[in-house]
């Protein structure tokens, strides 16, 4: 699990970095981010309806990218709000942990967010 101090989960912080944030993305994943305090660093996760009509299949994206999250957070910069989404045009039967895993890394470091 996500250690607590690097959750984004406050309504109103999720708003400001999807309207605010800039963009990046891949065939899997959509990342959002914005500035934030010097050493703050918050993460938060959303899988859409349009992914899967199953709950079950929406929550099971969102803990591979907390996992793939949680391993990495340690090189990722701080001063960053991340949203990381799932991109509700891939397939979720394709979609796997090593996959989400891959695709997170490649964002992060095409953002300059990667030590």
């Amino acid at each position: 699990m996500l250690p607590a101090k690097f959750r984004l989960k406050d309504k109103k912080e999720f708003a400001s970095v999807f309207r605010r944030g800039k963009v990046s993305s891949n065939d899997v994943l959509i990342m959002k981010y914005s500035p934030a305090g010097p050493d703050q660093l918050k993460i938060g996760f959303s899988a859409g309806s349009k992914l899967s009509k199953k709950s079950s299949e929406r929550n099971k994206a969102k803990r591979w990218m907390r996992e793939a999250v949680r391993l990495i957070i340690g090189r990722v910069k701080p001063g960053h709000k991340i949203i990381f989404s799932i991109n509700s045009k891939f397939p979720y039967k394709q979609m796997d942990y090593t996959l989400v895993q891959e695709k997170i890394r490649d964002l992060l470091q095409e953002a300059r967010l990667f030590k």
